[in-house]
């Protein structure tokens, strides 16, 4: 099995992907890329047998409803303000991760917190897809290609982390760096099975992007495992067209090979 992880950014030169070839005993990171434009990642997921995309697959039901009524009657419904910010997907990330662990995890709004571009460009991807395959892939996940979250799958791996994202401050790059170093070392502990191919572990160090597309590659491999949490209680409509954020179950890195 090899798994694609992509780390979607609204701008090309924010994108990465990496791949995970999967054996029975053991799985290696064969790849990383960086600066990925639309045409890429169509080849990339042609290449994939499960994809891994760290970006929401749609907005919220009530958000939509909402614009849509402004738009057409010029009238603004009595829309509540979290329906408004978060889908059911988002809500649910945190009564899991708050149940199973006790952190309070929030995805970011798509709606309110600097997403819309990034989703915008994943609802492109999806028709670059059909325009290369002749299908669009479902928001829930049903095709083997899954929203992912990074945060939420170190909390529920039992991953400890520090801020390993880039900041604005360069003064904070050797930290940064060193914290990246240490969540991968992290990862190698729960997961000893994992090889990194030559210059794709220096890669991941070097950068965020890189190491959140090799997380997102780990979640995929969840998903084809049977072991994320689908949509329950009649969410599964509402999940293809909002998308569904894939969590992997607690503690069950160790077990993406030979478990």
């Amino acid at each position: 099995m090899r798994t694609v992880g992509v780390d979607l950014s609204a701008a090309k030169q924010r994108t990465a992907t990496a791949a995970i070839q999967w054996g029975k005993d053991s799985a290696t990171v064969v790849e990383t890329s960086l600066k990925l434009g639309d045409e890429d990642l169509v080849q990339r997921l042609g290449g994939a047998d499960w994809m891994g995309i760290d970006a929401p697959f749609g907005w919220p039901e009530e958000m939509v409803m909402a614009i849509h009524d402004y738009a057409t009657t010029g009238r603004w419904p009595g829309v509540e303000k979290e329906a408004f910010r978060f889908r059911r997907t988002d809500r649910f990330v945190n009564e899991t991760v708050l149940a199973e662990t006790g952190r309070r995890l929030w995805p970011l709004s798509v709606s309110s917190d600097r997403l819309a571009l990034t989703a915008w460009r994943t609802a492109q991807l999806r028709e670059r897809a059909f325009e290369a395959s002749g299908l669009r892939f479902d928001r829930a996940g049903s095709d083997r290609i899954v929203e992912v979250h990074p945060a939420a799958a170190l909390a529920l791996w039992g991953v400890e982390r520090r801020a390993y994202k880039t900041s604005r401050d360069p003064d904070r790059r050797e930290e940064e760096g060193n914290a990246r170093a240490e969540l991968i070392a992290a990862i190698g502990e729960l997961a000893p099975w994992l090889d990194w191919a030559e210059g794709t572990r220096e890669a991941c160090v070097a950068s965020d992007d890189a190491l959140d597309a090799v997380l997102a590659a780990l979640i995929a491999r969840a998903a084809a495992l049977g072991l994320t949490a689908l949509p329950q209680n009649g969410d599964l409509e509402l999940a293809r067209g909002e998308g569904w954020i894939h969590l992997p179950e607690k503690d069950s890195l160790p077990a993406l090979c030979g478990g």
